[in-house]
């Protein structure tokens, strides 16, 4: 697959209309999601709302400079590190000087041969973390055209770290039974680990159906906080018995290796990882990844409890400090939602959250991202639609991008 093939978003500030049509049929027919801003005022919401992987930009607008839009990016923690190719028709040393000190990437002068762009863009965004979602359900798989815009596949996400060739997988619902259909394709050996957050169906009934589990050239490593009722392969292979399933763990063919999730940090090839507990039934974690400076904090299952009329507020106090020194500033938050709160105050204490709790306690952290997933399985398109705007009306008095996972959907965070 192509690395761009699931569409990373550049976003085009250019004043000349016709250019931006030109520019963006030929990325779009390279697979990017391609968006254009025309005028300088209102630009910088328009990075705010569409939260690019790139901006190519012109520096002179007829309502502004783009070298005050690239300073107040750079000057933004969230926007530290995003790319700026800059378009100009004009050839001044001075001004180009001032623009990479400003925080430009790049310089192509117009008229600008589109092939050149192309390639720029590729190297500059080829040190990407991509981040896919395979399964945003809970509970239960929820097939139907209702559910056809967001998915019905219960959780699985992919991490890709930049020049890592190991598959880095987070939990193992019915999503990864489309992931490892897409793996198969290609002929070589699969490497890779597996980190379960718990053993509740919804998060591990994909496992059996994982097709690179059935050759034996490929090997993961699998990982799950320690259960009460056994260890990680003894809960794994309990669901494949005789008596439950027509597959058994007698016909996994790949090398499998079962290990107990450790809490003190464990440091991989271009990432490390630890966990604290969830606020949820069994013991359950919440993952943090880090992958150079960028935090990616993985929480599908766990309860936020601020209810200031709730029975459980005084306990739910040493946890909430715990939570919020973890997720702190975190680059990525991928959170429960399986409730609105209307909802939620009938279902408390079961161990998930409703989304309104979610943005507020996020907001609250400085998260410069966050994903909403584990969606209950009544909530249809058009309500998530619903939900979504207003999660994002929520979070538009901070710099918190906000928004709901899609199966299929892909986040590029630069390094």
């Amino acid at each position: 697959m192509a690395k761009n093939e699931r569409g990373m978003k550049i976003l085009m500030v250019e004043d000349d209309l016709t250019l931006c049509e030109l520019v963006g049929s030929f990325l779009r027919k390279k697979g990017y999601k391609f968006y254009q801003h025309n005028t300088f005022e209102g630009a910088i919401q328009s990075v705010y709302d569409i939260l690019p992987d790139l901006i190519i930009m012109d520096l002179h607008f007829p309502d502004g400079n783009g070298l005050h839009l690239c300073k107040q990016l750079k000057e933004d923690d969230n926007f530290q590190n995003l790319p700026i190719l800059v378009l100009t028709g004009r050839d001044y040393p001075v001004e180009k000087e001032i623009a990479l000190k400003s925080g430009v990437t790049d310089f192509f002068h117009k008229p600008m041969v589109y092939s050149k762009l192309a390639e720029k863009i590729e190297e500059v965004l080829g040190d990407a973390i991509q981040v896919t979602f395979w399964g945003v359900r809970g509970s239960i798989p929820c097939p139907g055209k209702e559910f056809s815009e967001f998915g019905g596949n219960t959780t699985c996400v992919q991490i890709k770290v930049p020049a890592q060739k190991q598959m880095l997988i987070l939990d193992a619902g019915t999503g990864i039974r489309n992931l490892g259909k897409e793996l198969i394709e290609d002929k070589d050996p699969i490497v890779g680990r597996i980190f379960l957050t718990h053993p509740h169906w919804d998060h591990i009934q994909g496992f059996p159906f994982f097709k690179p589990l059935f050759s034996e050239e490929n090997r993961f490593d699998v990982y799950m906080p320690q259960q009460i009722t056994g260890s990680t392969k003894e809960v794994l292979v309990d669901q494949v018995s005789y008596t439950y399933s027509p597959i058994t763990s007698q016909m996994f063919k790949a090398h499998l290796d079962y290990h107990p999730m450790k809490r003190d940090v464990q440091n991989f090839e271009g990432y490390s990882v630890r966990y604290i507990s969830a606020n949820h039934p069994v013991e359950t974690a919440i993952y943090k990844f880090e992958v150079g400076k960028k935090k990616i904090v993985f929480c599908p299952d766990n309860e936020l409890n601020t209810l200031e009329n709730s029975s459980m507020k005084g306990k739910n106090l040493p946890y909430l400090k715990q939570f919020d020194a973890f997720v702190s500033e975190a680059d990525l938050l991928i959170h429960n939602a399986q409730y609105d709160l209307e909802e939620y105050r009938t279902m408390e204490n079961r161990g998930h959250s409703a989304w309104e709790l979610v943005v507020e306690r996020a907001k609250k952290n400085g998260v410069k991202h966050l994903v909403l997933t584990h969606f209950g399985p009544d909530f249809t398109d058009d309500e998530l639609i619903n939900v979504e705007e207003k999660v994002k009306k929520m979070a538009r008095d901070s710099h918190m991008h906000a928004e709901l996972a899609r199966e299929g959907s892909t986040i590029h965070i630069s390094g």
